[in-house]
């Protein structure tokens, strides 16, 4: 299948994807955020970092997430965005921010660009057993996701996977972070898209991790 076909296809399932959350009863967005929340928490077993977003209009919501992991002590970091298509993840220290409006209307940590950028707490690789949760319009069981096209979190994944020859001790894991009615059978897939390591909702947590360790846990 040929690249334009597959964006097409893209195109339309993210039309209907886009219709179908749009439709979503704000009561339920609440309750579906809670629990994915908890159901994360559950799982989350000795990971020290926590790479979340926060969520547009579309996106379940990672606030109740957030905070749980901010209780639990672990570090928190959210993304600010670059031009040129960057994305840099700042520690944050609480779920009220302070935060400022990005480019695409989403809230970003509010820090100071030409501040020292070790000094603002940057994740980096190496800064603890890492979970980042990645959102998106829909998802599949193979780690298929379908993003909302602008490829930040594809290029942070390509980035940041690591090498077969690495430790696994210290690979960050890639969770896509969802509503179950986002989960379908197949998502259309580019060269340029990069698969997770798993899909959690709040429903369930589908895992595709070949390379790790795993019990009741993500990390054990």
């Amino acid at each position: 299948m040929s690249e334009d076909e597959i964006w097409e296809l893209k195109r339309t399932a993210r039309k209907r994807a886009r219709h179908m959350l749009l439709e979503m009863h704000p009561k339920r967005r609440e309750e579906a955020a809670l629990d994915a929340a908890l159901r994360l928490s559950n799982i989350w077993g000795a990971s020290e970092c926590l790479l979340a977003y926060m969520a547009s209009g579309l996106e379940l919501d990672c606030a109740p997430a957030i905070q749980l992991a901010l209780d639990e002590k672990k570090k928190v970091f959210i993304p600010r965005t670059f031009d040129g298509g960057g994305m840099v993840f700042f520690r944050i220290l609480s779920a009220e921010g302070p935060f400022v409006e990005g480019p695409f209307g989403i809230r970003e940590p509010a820090v100071e660009m030409d501040e020292d950028l070790s000094e603002n707490c940057v994740w980096k690789p190496g800064e603890g057993l890492t979970l980042v949760l990645t959102p998106g319009i829909l998802f599949d069981g193979d780690g298929g996701r379908l993003g909302r096209g602008g490829g930040y979190f594809d290029r942070f994944i390509r980035k940041f996977r690591p090498n077969e020859d690495e430790s696994d001790e210290v690979n960050p894991l890639f969770i896509g972070y969802a509503y179950d009615e986002q989960l379908v059978e197949k998502v259309p897939r580019g060269s340029g898209d990069e698969l997770l390591d798993g899909v959690l909702t709040n429903l369930r947590f589908l895992r595709k991790l070949p390379n790790a360790t795993c019990s009741g846990n993500i990390f054990v």
